[in-house]
């Protein structure tokens, strides 16, 4: 043996030897079966840090497992990542000289760009995954857009549609101007930014103020809320004030809301149902009430203002339209107050822009709705399974480590709102549904007749168009842990594997992995995802700083394994982390790392030369050494008291 260990000489045929050996896959191996399902990492370029610290946990678990008896699963596989993987490509394609991808290439040529880059993408990464030594069984690989995925979507769309808990419906979405798509509330980045807060009347014999960041979304104010009980506004209760705001003639109801904070501000809030979801609701609210108010929407999906906002501010932007409001206030005396603030705004967290809040047609998931035959909602599932086990069966309960995420998890689905589903973007798991063409119908008027909800198309599908939406793909990914396991189909795997026993992932997917794939296996089958949840925290630099290209301190895993090896950089990641908090890595820690690895090997080297000066022979036995003098004896019962230790 060499003097000093070479990972770049060894490491690739060690694992070679494992793969080819079978050993990672469970159909060779005898015991009670164990699951881990990898975390599909998505197709939008290569590896990080991260991922080289989610392999290594991973993958200790798994052979830690493995050398109890245990018939372990480690299955691996990668994510279409919709919205993140097209944006990625019409970045590209952007700053290749296009202007705009979608109307140049259109659907079916920007879809075989992504597809191309995907596929290069996916074979990049699954690389990667072997060099990092993950004990993977690559004879299970998937991927949440192949055709077995892809059915078992579409069965959990049509399931959920038939027992209406998919719904499509009109309300105020988190729209993406730039992105041209929805957003879900989970999606949202929100960012701290300097920002305006005007104080104003409507007008000069209206006898309110209000405040707002958004005086331009005021041109759609259809009411003033105010508090039941504050005695300043409770006599202008139901009244109604015809104003003329900034030339655009308003009708604005007095209306009640307990919410509303009467020390806040001026205590009365402009109601924009068309464009903040808590006015949406209220204007829900006043409807179901039989004291309706409208709704009027004055900015459109370019992020310009619409034709109700009148000649002077139509097909502004909105800033550009801000400023004229702000303007026409001064100049008519109606501005009493103009204050620097600091405001905390939602952007996209793909495409960057701020997201408006704009009134849609959208597929939405019912989270509160009853699920027929089982007296709870989705929303009460998803609790039920982290705190006493789903229908108090502590055989369907899934323990989250560290404890304190717990609280985190509950506070989430406390505010758990109807889950927006639809995204207006190309690349991803179609929506199963079709509507008849009008050419094809009874009537003219749409009819339940007229619209088709199928796991597979119409058989008579020229007569038929499909939703050009597509899923959130955490739709998708939500089914992971069984969707890979054959379902939904009652395959031996399914069987053997599911519930997978553990599974970890970083805090920030909490919400929008974790809580998914309980709602899905809660649902479907009565069932939970996993027993047991690793949450841990972010890798960061030496100076606790978030690894990123733009910081300029990102680091690629291959180039530390290129320098240090394999073994060096998964020691490296794993070294110091507890669970649920950040930790550092830095080049010293690397290096220390390879030190250790090299102090093994020089063990083993000094083993060899003993055995071969002493005129032995080496022989692979993997049976416990029997003592032979008192010194052994000591070292083998401290060997026995680790294993003892760690396995308890």
């Amino acid at each position: 043996m060499e003097k000093a260990y070479e990972p770049k000489i060894y490491e690739d045929d060690i694992y070679k030897l494992w793969e080819e050996s079978g050993f990672f896959n469970p159909d060779n191996l005898s015991g009670e079966p164990y699951a881990i399902m990898m975390p599909p990492p998505n197709v939008t370029g290569v590896l990080h840090l991260g991922h080289a610290l989610e392999n290594s946990l991973m993958d200790i678990m798994a052979r830690y497992q493995r050398m109890q008896g245990k018939k372990v699963l480690l299955l691996p596989g990668t994510d279409h990542a919709a919205v993140a993987t097209q944006a990625r490509v019409e970045k590209n394609l952007v700053e290749a000289g296009m202007k705009n991808p979608r109307e140049e290439l259109g659907r079916e040529g920007l879809l075989k760009k992504i597809r191309e880059y995907s596929e290069q993408s996916k074979a990049t990464i699954l690389k990667q995954i072997r060099k990092m030594g993950t004990s993977a069984d690559w004879s299970r690989l998937a991927y949440t857009f192949d055709e077995e995925r892809s059915k078992a979507v579409n069965t959990t769309f049509v399931k959920m549609y038939n027992d209406g808990l998919i719904y499509r419906g009109f309300k105020v979405v988190n729209w993406s101007v730039k992105g041209q798509s929805t957003c879900s509330d989970d999606e949202l980045v929100y960012i701290d930014r300097e920002a305006k807060l005007y104080t104003f009347k409507y007008s000069k014999d209206f006898p309110i103020t209000i405040a707002t960041t958004r005086p331009e979304t005021k041109l759609g104010d259809t009411a003033v809320a105010v508090n039941p009980n504050d005695k300043r506004y409770k006599k202008f209760i139901g009244k109604v004030f015809p104003v003329n705001f900034c030339g655009v003639d308003l009708k604005l109801k007095i209306i009640a809301d307990e919410h509303v904070e009467m020390e806040f501000g001026t205590g009365a809030l402009g109601v924009t149902p068309a464009h903040s979801g808590v006015d949406f609701e209220m204007y829900e609210k006043k409807k179901v009430e039989g004291d309706p108010i409208e709704l009027i929407q004055v900015i459109d999906e370019k992020g310009k203002m619409t034709l109700q906002t009148g000649k002077e501010f139509v097909d502004k932007t909105v800033l550009e339209a801000r400023d004229l409001v702000v303007e026409k206030l001064r100049a008519e005396g109606l501005m009493e107050k103009e204050e620097e603030i600091e405001q905390n705004v939602g952007t996209s967290d793909r495409f960057g822009d701020v997201v408006e809040a704009i009134p849609m047609t959208q597929w939405f998931i019912d989270v509160n709705k009853e699920i027929p035959g089982r007296g709870k909602s989705l929303k009460a599932l998803m609790k039920e399974a982290v705190s006493s086990g789903l229908d108090n069966d502590k055989n369907k309960k899934v323990t989250i480590t560290p404890d304190n995420f717990v609280n985190i998890y509950f506070n989430w689905i406390d505010n758990l709102r109807d889950w927006c589903i639809s995204r207006q973007i190309w690349w991803g798991h179609q929506i199963p549904v079709w509507y008849r063409k009008v050419e094809s119908r009874k009537s003219k008027v749409e009819s339940i007749e007229d619209i088709y909800v199928g796991v597979e198309e119409p058989k008579d599908i020229e007569n038929w168009t499909q939703d050009s939406d597509t899923l959130d793909t955490w739709f998708s990914s939500g089914l992971w842990t069984f969707s890979t396991l054959g379902w939904p189909n009652d395959t031996a795997d399914f069987k053997t594997f599911h519930p997978t026993n553990w599974m970890q992932m970083g805090h920030e997917i909490l919400f929008f992995w974790m809580a998914r794939m309980i709602l899905f296996s809660g649902y479907l089958f009565d069932g939970i995802p996993f027993k047991d949840v690793y949450i841990h925290g972010i890798l960061r630099d030496k100076d606790g700083k978030k690894f990123s290209k733009s910081s300029g301190n990102g680091i690629d895993p291959l180039d530390i394994i290129e320098n240090y090896g394999t073994d060096a950089l998964r020691w490296s990641v794993l070294s110091g982390i507890t669970p649920g908090n950040d930790s550092r890595f830095y080049t010293e820690k690397v290096e220390g790392s390879r030190n250790l690895v090299n102090k093994l090997w020089n063990v083993a080297r000094f083993i060899e030369m003993t055995i071969v000066e002493a005129g032995g022979k080496l022989v692979r036995e993997c049976k416990m050494p029997k003592a032979k003098t008192l010194a052994d004896t000591w070292i083998l019962s401290r060997l026995n008291k680790i294993i003892k230790d760690v396995v308890d």
